[in-house]
């Protein structure tokens, strides 16, 4: 009784109390009271558990024969617990209906599908219980009769409840009843056809020992084979309460019924062993029950309206069956086959928890490989199991394409990525990279059906959830008023007022992208609702996006975004402007120098443009940490003229199994170095999913292929990654001469040239050293692929010290540490040599400004190579956080509410202790439709017969 009645209920209560804390400071008061109300009953339900338990154990103490003990074992001490579960159930499903759940919660933050199934999961497990010890209430040993009136009574129960709504239908009196009445009517026929049925099943196994083998065998084909397949064949055309249509669901079924026709079997002959049987597969019978147990209330429902209430009671009775079985074997076994048969019952969970425990370090291992490598010198090798990479791989395609199984299929989303997920162009990449294909994102299971009458039953289906159709953009740019504020160390700091007007008729959305001048940082946003400036917060980018657009699209409130696009632009989004309502919204931007308000006097309403004019008025600075020289500003005016570099090769040879180069690799070179004769000898790596830069070029045979066996697939950007680096050490910053240094043209080196040109991938941080990144392709057959080049390949170049960067728009330049008093000059290609930039200002390391550059500094080296970059998002986070300076991995968001609040801290605490390169599901939990389409059915009822049927 304690653990089947006060357990559930404590674990009840907790989950109750978790929600509210999240939803508290949302609620009103009266929601407030009921929830007070709620959490009352629950503490008198525990109560009467622990109540009833002492009276119990009192009562077997005192027990001096075999009356007492029956009188302590009594059927009758189910009924309280059957009338305390039905009574708070009524209660918890009475305020549904906003009463107790605020509006501004269930779209996502707490659905009321979320709140019903707890309810319903924990209450009826003591409600069974209860129900369980009435049914088995003790008979005559001529139990004929008992069985007869059990049989009557479940069969009659669905038979009254269906004649009740005919005859009240036929009469137009169906909506004449009270909500209370007809509640009871519904309530008292499902106990009394649940009641009838297990206990005719109970008085039918109680005598198992005496049965003959064959009666117990056809018991088992009955109970564990014929009816669950019956089930199952129902479910395909009405999937209740899940989709089940699943080859594995079928088998599991058969042989969970052959162990029960081996263990029934060898039970004579080898009763430990039928034991162990029958405890192997205990797990499966377990799992069924509890998946269906919360339905079990619309079993007569089911009966009367489509025929599936046996649907429902199948679990029930096949445990009944494998437990009575149970029963019978452990009659005699000692202390060690117990132990035995506890090992039995925890192979089949033990083995799914293992394997989940694999796939996620395999599928992490994988992902941080992919998109956080470690960009070094050398080999770039995939250190982890491979064998084992491809079996979690197979596995994780067949959870995401497979049905989606209740509870088992969340315990193994929790275990492997905590509920986020892996999205379909992530696993597409992880399988393209290794296994060298991508794998189709459709079941190949016969047995599957369509979606359901439901909507999707696949794990992947269940992660996405329909899209509000994209806001009107309708808004446009009012005012912008500017202040500005000069800092002791001789910063500004520049406060855009930007106020907003819609000129459609419905709400609508403001998105705006802003360009970003170098050394401009974002330290402050805010976002006015009802006329108060509502501060808003740093969270890392991909959390405070997901909450933005579950907030636009669900609640369709008041929130305020502004986050990086790339590193050099912004994007400002706000939700919702009302028409005929301006918003406001503020953000502070941190300059590195003094500025005055009259050279801003005259300024457009686009903020963008008014950052451009501040970029326009900067001169250069120069400040040093222990990430290197930076200069940033005073050249977007009046920049270095362009300088024309000689190109280098650098060949990249594909060893990919499908399309790998296998060819003579001198041959390949030569006729490469004769397409480019003015280059010097080409550098060579070769790739698949691994990287092998090859020393010298000139040692090159088709001997050194052997270094990299044809295998997985390819993955060309983190061989441009690697690349780039080695071309920023060698010709950036350990160049010799004193004119330019070379460029680097990459040509893929393949079986066959490929349609497209590789993305640049995790590349992508680097190109601020190589911003027109050229890469041509060339095949086994000589064919020769030129790809169009983004960005120009002609421009300025600056040195400082022996550092060499080109200057790229918008980008600071950081520079290898140089000395204090080394000058900074760009090449003059009409001078043909290096001349010194004037006026370049030294900055306190100390201050605001220089501080927030060495904290984008470990923004660029997380991105570069944040295998090996000493610094990790979640630290990132924290010092954006800390120091009020925005990010590229952070956003400045604004939300209205403290359930928004509450949602965003355990959604980016849930994002920064998981994988980066994971996202998260769009339905934040299980919509248990048919629980909740139970509710609103109830709802309809009600709300019908309050407006009457006419």
């Amino acid at each position: 009784m304690l653990w089947l009645w006060a357990l559930p209920v404590l674990v009840l209560l907790l989950l109750n109390l978790q929600g509210y804390a999240l939803i508290e400071g949302n609620m009103d008061a009266s929601q407030r009271g009921r929830a007070l109300i709620l959490g009352l009953a629950g503490l008198f339900d525990l109560g009467a558990a622990l109540t009833i338990y002492g009276l119990v154990k009192q009562r077997m103490r005192r027990a001096s024969d075999d009356s007492g003990l029956a009188a302590a074992r009594s059927a009758w001490w189910g009924v309280p617990a059957v009338l305390v579960h039905v009574a708070y159930l009524w209660l918890a499903m009475s305020w549904m209906e906003n009463q107790l759940l605020p509006a501004s919660v269930i779209a996502w933050i707490y659905p009321p599908e979320r709140y019903l199934y707890n309810q319903f999961a924990f209450a009826m497990v003591p409600l069974f219980w209860g129900l369980m010890r009435i049914a088995c209430a003790r008979v005559p040993k001529s139990s004929g009769r008992a069985v007869g009136v059990s049989l009557t009574i479940a069969i009659g129960a669905p038979v009254l409840l269906y004649l009740i709504f005919q005859s009240l239908r036929l009469s137009d009196g169906l909506f004449a009843f009270g909500a209370l009445v007809m509640a009871t009517f519904m309530i008292g026929c499902g106990l009394a056809m649940f009641v009838g049925v297990i206990r005719a099943l109970a008085l039918g196994l109680r005598d198992i020992e005496t049965w003959r083998p064959a009666f117990e065998r056809v018991a088992i084909l009955v109970f564990a084979l014929a009816i669950p397949v019956g089930g199952l064949l129902l479910n395909r055309e009405i999937p209740f309460p899940n989709d089940f249509q699943a080859w594995e669901v079928y088998m599991l079924t058969a042989v969970n019924a052959i162990v029960l026709l081996l263990a029934s079997w060898q039970h004579a002959r080898r009763p430990v062993f039928s034991f162990g049987l029958l405890c192997a597969t205990l797990p499966f019978t377990l799992y069924f029950f509890v998946v269906f147990l919360p339905f079990l209330p619309l079993s007569v429902i089911g009966v009367v309206l489509m025929g599936a209430g046996f649907l429902v009671l199948a679990p029930t009775l096949l445990l009944i069956l494998h437990l009575c079985l149970l029963n019978k074997a452990r009659r005699g076994s000692r202390r060690r086959h117990f132990a035995a048969g506890a090992i039995c019952f925890l192979l089949l969970p033990g083995f799914f928890t293992v394997r989940s425990l694999a796939d996620k370090a395999a599928l992490n291992a994988a992902l941080d490989y992919v998109y956080a490598p470690a960009i070094k010198e050398g080999s770039i090798r995939y250190s982890s199991s491979l064998v084992n990479l491809r079996r979690a791989l197979a596995n994780h395609r067949s959870y995401k394409n497979g049905i989606y199984y209740p509870l088992l299929s969340d315990y193994y989303a929790w275990l492997v990525f905590d509920n986020l997920v892996l999205p379909d162009d992530k696993l597409g990449r992880l399988e393209k990279v290794f296994l060298g294909e991508t794998r189709a994102a459709v079941s190949s299971d016969p047995t599957r059906r369509g979606s359901g009458i439901f909507g999707g039953s696949t794990n992947r289906q269940r992660n996405h959830m329909p899209r509000q159709s994209s806001p009107p953009r309708t808004v446009a740019e009012e005012s912008l008023d500017l202040r500005l504020t000069l800092s002791e160390a001789g910063a500004t700091l520049v406060t855009c007022s930007l106020t907003l007007k819609n000129n459609g008729e419905t709400n609508a959305e403001y998105a705006h992208r802003l360009r970003l001048p170098a050394g401009i940082f974002v330290s402050g946003f805010r976002l006015y609702v009802d006329g108060k400036p509502v501060p808003g917060r740093i969270t890392e980018k991909k959390t405070a996006l997901w909450v933005y657009t579950m907030i636009r699209d669900s609640e369709r409130r008041d929130p305020g975004l502004l986050f990086y696009i790339t590193p050099d632009a912004l994007e400002l989004r706000v939700f919702p402007v009302v028409a005929g309502k301006p918003s406001v919204v503020e953000m502070d931007f941190l300059v590195p120098a003094g500025l005055d308000a009259a050279s801003l006097a005259e300024h457009s309403n686009d903020p963008a443009a008014v950052l451009m004019r501040i970029g326009a008025l900067l001169r250069p600075v120069r400040v040093s940490s222990e990430r290197g020289s930076v200069i940033a500003g005073g050249f977007s005016a009046n920049p270095p003229p362009p300088t024309q570099r000689a190109p280098y090769l650098h060949v990249i040879v594909d060893r990919s199994a499908d399309n790998g180069f296998d060819g003579d690799l001198p041959v390949a070179l030569a006729q490469l170095a004769a397409r480019y004769p003015a280059a010097r000898p080409p550098r060579v790596t070769l790739a698949n999913y691994e990287t092998v830069a090859l020393p010298d070029a000139q040692a090159v045979t088709t001997a050194s292929l052997a270094a990299l066996p044809l295998r997985g697939g390819f993955a060309p950007d983190l061989a441009l990654a690697q690349a780039i680096r080695r071309h920023r050490e060698i010709e950036l910053d350990g160049a010799t001469g004193q004119t330019p240094p070379p460029r680097p043209v990459f040509v893929i080196l393949s079986r066959k040239n490929p349609a497209q040109a590789p993305a640049p991938g995790v590349a992508e941080a680097w190109l601020d050293l190589l911003p027109a990144l050229e890469v041509q392709g060339f095949d086994a057959t000589g064919s020769f692929t030129t790809w169009p080049v983004s960005g120009d390949i002609d421009i300025p170049l600056l040195r400082l010290g022996k550092s060499i960067r080109p200057l790229v728009p918008g980008r600071m330049l950081r520079f290898k540490n140089a000395q204090a008093d080394a000058p900074l000059e760009y090449w003059s290609p009409m001078a043909e040599k290096w001349k010194s930039v004037a006026s370049v200002t030294l900055v306190d390391v100390t201050s605001p400004w220089a501080k927030a550059v060495a904290l984008h500094l470990a923004q660029q080296d997380h991105d570069r190579t944040p295998g090996d970059a000493g610094i990790d998002l979640k630290t990132l986070v924290k010092e954006s956080r800390d120091t009020g300076v925005m990010l590229p991995s952070t956003s400045y968001i604004v939300v209205e509410n403290s359930a928004q609040s509450r949602m965003l801290d355990v959604s980016e605490r849930q994002k920064l202790d998981q994988n980066a390169a994971l996202s998260f599901k769009e339905t934040p939990a299980p919509s248990w439709v048919w629980l909740l389409g139970g509710f609103f059915a109830w709802s309809g009822f009600r709300k019908w017969r309050r407006r009457g049927p006419g």
